[in-house]
């Protein structure tokens, strides 16, 4: 349409040898010889009167030449579609047009080569397919990745120049935006360069040029936002290079985009400045990333497989190992790791010669991968390890175990993994400074040395076994030391100390105030929920805050004073437990925690309501985990639960019977260890089961410490304490008469009965001094024998049945020290004796 419109403009008048030669010109225009008609229109001086002829016929010849290069396109594309005879007409018009037309002398003979053949087959079908489309987009795909990769190999290499070893990291989301515009840029690149080479998509005009204009100074915006944005936590000068550079490429595109030069060099230029752009953020954003490799060698430069493994978890997980998860002090939910690396974000060097020289080629190209960390095992004691970042030495240190202060240690291996749970702790740490995510996990820790004691001290399998505790309190307190600021190792130092003090000496009211009082100062109450690294301690830390009050609470019932101040206490640590449990977290592990933390919540709310008599009204008939599968640490606190209901005398005995009852199976599922048996033996919420005789198989019990411990008394010892009967002699004193034992049953909601058999136990222990001792008296009870005429009779017929009964019961319960097992003539004689003295 442009040339016909152009053919039937009006010429203005011209002078005759202008008229003249744009005549002869418009001669081979119209039989398509348009290079002799542009040199004839060019051959118009412009020093003739008018030049409109010559004008006009130059963008005839332009118009000519463009609608013959689209009739060549159409052509082409009749091909494809099979219309052969449309092809050549296309052509043919074509050649009208410009009558030196390639493309359409071309097509011509592409036609006539396509008719010479025979009928199509589905071989000439698949290589007309694989001629037109599969060897050209397979070329395009092929350059377009070389490309790809070598831009890549570039940014990696290059981020060493742009990144400094010091340089605070952005914030995650920034340098993901800053990835994905450089990698968008990157590949444009990759894929532009061979597509235009290739198909020429389009004829590079002065509108084209003003659009990348555009573009470029957009992307320079939106890049100079991001650079500004990221540095907001780190010093804005160490970007100076980055920052210069992309302020120069910008400039200098925009500047060759609008000098009057050709356009399709002006168009090359914003090519290359969007490359260079996206170069500069690719390599920017990939110098910044978490990814870390790590490598273990020998002395003599070989690789340690083993020892890289182990340094690999270490740095994935470290700090996960405790040295028991049904900890007393702390509560069920497993120390959290240290380090959020995720475990696609590390990496080790394979072994061997060979592999690893092909595989230090292949990272050392890598661009996505930042940090190495190099561990040399100078020897089982001391340890040199070195970080470098995008190719360049960040930071090392060598240090040995008597550094650490850690005790001496025969075992070569765990030496070994001491020391390398160091180099783990080094690494993690210096990366926390410059990966400011990472320090929300440390717990407040800023040094090294004390996050290494820290995890070495909670590790099991890091310590030796004789005096572990004592040990771990020792290390403890030096990570304290190093490092005031690291509050889990404060808590730990707390909950290690507090293990070693046995249950009947520790003083659970001032322990519980002691962990809210470092809970507050700490911190710890003030974090926002946003700063999720800090979840995990609160819940342990509120988890032994409410158990601590509960036994405090617990072991003022039994000193017949008042703990509702405890109770209280108890209730504000729960509830904010509970809120922390029952929220949702974003993080999958810390939402399992929680998850696992929930149903030991809600039994302590049970507890708290069980002993302010608000749960009376829902006792359940069942266990009160009917139908779950709860953990056996969970199971314990379940059996706590069921004391704290048996212990209520306002409940029916049926009901108290049937959840002391239930304890006792929850127990059997609990105790484990001989530590969880130790722990339950003393536990303050058991006091009531400690005589008897299941209870005692599964904790392997030592016998009663005072005489209201003995199985007659301990189910009503708080009674008991409240009416001032604490000893054999007030036992007897106040059952003297049947008034009296009457008066004292209905006191104790029990029969005359229980009362009688009450009074003979207290009678027996009155027969001899040696059987005054609880202990010693509870051998007596455990061998059958009940009342002193019991005893008398069995001395009288056979003293030696006797004595072995007494020397069973002793052996089996590691009793065989009591002076009345040692000598028992005294009071095997004053039970011989028809009358007793009563002494009160």
């Amino acid at each position: 349409m442009a040339f016909t419109a152009l053919m039937v403009v009006a010429a203005a008048p011209l002078n005759p040898a202008a008229d003249r030669t744009c005549a002869a010109a418009k001669g081979h225009l119209d039989v398509g010889s348009l290079d002799r008609a542009k040199k004839l229109y060019e051959s118009v001086k412009p020093a003739d009167d008018e030049r409109n002829c010559a004008v006009e016929g130059l963008q005839l010849v332009a118009a000519a030449r463009q609608a013959a290069a689209e009739k060549v396109t159409d052509g082409q594309q009749l091909i494809r579609s099979g219309d052969l005879n449309g092809a050549e007409q296309m052509f043919r018009a074509a050649l009208m047009l410009d009558a030196a037309s390639k493309g359409a002398v071309a097509g011509i003979a592409r036609v006539a080569d396509l008719e010479s053949r025979p009928l199509p087959t589905a071989a000439s079908n698949w290589d007309r397919f694989y001629g037109d489309w599969v060897l050209p987009v397979g070329r395009l795909v092929l350059f377009s990745a070389i490309g790809l990769l070598v831009l890549g190999a570039l940014a990696g290499l290059s981020s060493w120049f742009w990144v400094k070893v010091g340089s605070v990291a952005w914030p995650t989301g920034v340098r993901r935006i800053a990835k994905g515009v450089g990698l968008s840029l990157l590949i444009g690149a990759a894929i532009m360069t061979p597509l235009f080479a290739m198909f020429n998509p389009f004829t590079p005009t002065w509108m084209q040029c003003w659009i990348a204009a555009l573009v470029i100074f957009a992307i320079g915006l939106v890049a100079g936002w991001l650079v500004w944005w990221g540095t907001r936590q780190s010093r804005f000068w160490d970007w100076r290079a980055l920052l210069v550079s992309l302020g120069f490429v910008v400039v200098a595109a925009i500047v060759i985009l609008m000098a009057p030069i050709a356009p399709e060099t002006r168009l090359m230029a914003a090519h290359i400045a969007l490359a260079l752009i996206g170069l500069l953020l690719t390599s920017a954003a990939f110098g910044q990333n978490l990814r870390l490799q790590v490598e273990v060698q020998q002395p003599d430069g070989n690789v340690n497989a083993a020892a890289t493994d182990y340094l690999l978890a270490r740095m994935k997980g470290l700090g996960t190992e405790t040295p028991k998860v049904l900890d007393r002090a702390t509560s069920a939910l497993a120390t959290s790791p240290l380090s959020k690396i995720p475990t696609e974000e590390l990496s080790v060097l394979p072994a061997g010669h060979f592999v690893g020289a092909l595989s230090r080629l292949f990272y050392a190209l890598r661009p996505d991968l930042t940090w190495r960390a190099r561990v040399t095992l100078v020897d089982d004691n001391r340890v040199a390890t070195a970080i470098s970042r995008n190719g360049r030495h960040a930071e090392s240190a060598v240090f040995s175990r008597m550094e650490l202060g850690l005790p001496l240690d025969t075992d070569q291996d765990r030496a070994r993994a001491q020391m390398l749970t160091g180099a783990a702790a080094f690494v993690l740490l210096h990366l926390s400074e410059v990966h400011q995510e990472l320090k929300e996990d440390l717990c407040g820790a800023s040094k090294w040395k004390s996050v290494a004691l820290q995890v070495i001290a909670k590790s099991s399998s890091l310590l030796e076994d004789g005096n572990r505790n004592e040990r771990r309190v020792d290390i403890l307190h030096r990570a304290t030391d190093e490092d005031p600021g690291n509050v889990l190792a404060r808590f730990e130092y707390l909950w290690a100390g507090y293990a070693n003090i046995l249950h009947e000496e520790t003083n659970f009211a001032l322990f519980a105030r002691t962990l809210d009082n470092e809970y507050e100062r700490s911190g710890l109450s003030e974090k926002p929920a946003e700063e999720t690294g800090w979840v995990p301690l609160r819940i342990r830390v509120l988890y032994s805050s409410t158990t601590q009050w509960l036994n405090a609470y617990v072991a003022a019932w039994d000193e017949g004073t008042h703990g509702d101040t405890y109770l209280q206490n108890a209730r504000i640590s729960v509830d904010e437990l509970y809120r922390l449990c029952s929220a949702s977290w974003d993080r999958k592990q810390l939402q399992r925690q929680a998850e696992t933390m929930l149903p030991f919540a809600v039994n302590l709310l049970r507890c708290i309501d069980a002993l302010k008599g608000v749960y009376l009204y829902r006792v359940p008939k069942k266990h009160s985990h009917e139908g779950s599968d709860p953990s056996p640490k969970l199971t314990y606190d379940h059996a706590c639960l069921h004391m704290f209901l048996a212990d209520l005398r306002s409940l029916p005995r049926k009901i108290r019977k049937q959840q002391r009852d239930q304890a006792l199976e929850d127990l059997q599922f609990a105790l484990v260890t001989d530590d969880d048996r130790k722990d339950a033996a003393t536990d303050p919420c058991f006091r009531k089961l400690r005589s008897d005789e299941r209870f005692r198989r599964l904790v392997h019990a030592q016998p009663p410490q005072e005489f209201l411990d003995l199985s007659a008394f301990v189910e009503h010892r708080t009674e008991l304490q409240e009416a001032g009967v604490t000893t054999a002699g007030e036992v007897v004193r106040r059952t003297h008469t049947t008034q009296l034992q009457t008066q004292l049953a209905i006191y104790l909601k029990v029969s005359v009965v229980r009362i009688q058999q009450m009074r003979d136990v207290a009678l027996l222990a009155q027969v001899h001094e040696d059987l005054g001792d609880p202990q010693m008296l509870h051998l007596i009870l455990s061998a059958g024998i009940t009342s002193r005429e019991a005893l008398r009779e069995l001395a009288r017929r056979d003293e030696n049945e006797l004595l072995l009964l007494v020397q069973t019961r002793a052996a089996k319960e590691h009793l065989t020290s009591l002076e009345g097992v040692q000598n028992p003539q005294p009071w095997l004689t004053a039970a011989k004796r028809k009358r007793h003295s009563r002494r009160c």
